[in-house]
């Protein structure tokens, strides 16, 4: 059991690192593009996807709109909702404005994760409770052929009887003396 939930950690985890490189890349791209303390968090609630964008800039010809092209172009996860934070202030697109503004997205998108997820989660437990029922099963009729083969080899009968019977000695008839 240890075994699969390290396994199943191991998946996660790599599942994870390749999300974590989205990111980053992303960060950086916004970073190139002129801005500073550019912060970049991706998260999922409730099965909408939002991406949260923190940054600075000095120069006003960065607006959220220059952002938002950025991530619309280059970031390849799926995304319902954007939050760009500039400067303090903040300013959100749904998936639905992005498209009209920017038309589609330059970038594959990869499919959303929340669905794919659960149906993983589910096909595991159900994969993990067969397999621990046969388990299970297996053990059982292992214990009852193990308990007939040593009954078949040991049968229990009653102890053979003593010969000759115990008991009282027989009583000797007096007549039969007086003969």
């Amino acid at each position: 059991m240890k075994r699969l939930a390290l396994f199943v950690l191991l998946c996660a985890a790599l599942a994870g690192c390749g999300a974590l490189d989205d990111v980053l890349s992303l960060r950086t791209r916004v970073q190139d593009a002129g801005y500073t303390s550019v912060s970049v968090y991706h998260r999922s609630h409730n099965g909408t996807d939002t991406l949260e964008i923190t940054a600075s800039a000095e120069d006003q010809a960065h607006d959220y709109e220059q952002i938002a092209k950025i991530v619309w172009d280059t970031y390849p996860e799926h995304l319902d909702q954007l939050s760009i934070k500039l400067n303090g202030t903040r300013q959100t697109y749904a998936e639905a404005t992005l498209r009209d503004t920017f038309g589609e997205r330059q970038v594959t998108e990869k499919p959303d994760d929340d669905a794919a997820a659960m149906k993983s989660a589910v096909t595991w437990m159900i994969v993990g409770l067969v397999v621990f029922l046969l388990l299970g099963i297996g053990a059982t009729i292992l214990v009852v052929v193990l308990v007939r083969r040593s009954r078949s080899r040991n049968p229990r009968y009653p102890p053979p009887p003593t010969w000759p019977p115990a008991g009282p000695p027989a009583a000797q008839d007096s007549t039969d003396d007086a003969k």
